[in-house]
């Protein structure tokens, strides 16, 4: 009887780990470079560009009639920048409501799952609460 719950117990042990999502198993040169993300969200055109050793990131997209460009830059560690960032807010409508801020707070966490990268935003400004999603590498 204890061998086979041992037996039972390893084989389950196996799938367990077989399942388990490597996501956050990732080096800092993985995520360097330009990566397009399709739309989502209602948000079009999302591009994010990390800067060598993940010092800043560049990431800009388009909802509506409105055209955002962030940029900053901060500290990397463990798959996160903490730092901050300026952005350009460009509207194509007739009321052409362009908008700038800067020095604004902003924590952006990276997930690397399958070649396809994730951004997770939080802080102060347009890059608040935004998460992008399968975001394709394009190599130069």
């Amino acid at each position: 009887m204890k061998r086979i719950f041992l037996a039972l117990f390893i084989s389950v042990l196996l799938v367990v780990l077989a399942g388990c999502d490597e996501a956050t198993s990732f080096s800092v040169t993985d995520i360097e470079g330009t990566w397009n993300f399709p739309d989502q969200s209602g948000y079009t055109e999302i591009t994010a560009y990390v800067l060598p050793d993940a010092t800043g990131a560049d990431i800009g997209w388009k909802v509506g009639t409105y055209s955002y460009w962030c940029w900053g830059d901060g500290t990397y560690a463990n798959g996160v920048i903490s730092g901050t960032y300026d952005y350009n807010l460009e509207d194509s409508s007739p009321e052409d409501n362009d908008d700038s801020g800067l020095d604004l707070p902003i924590t952006i966490t990276f997930t690397l799952n399958n070649g396809k990268l994730s951004i997770s935003c939080s802080g102060s400004g347009p890059l608040n609460g935004k998460t992008f999603t399968q975001g394709v590498f394009q190599p130069i």
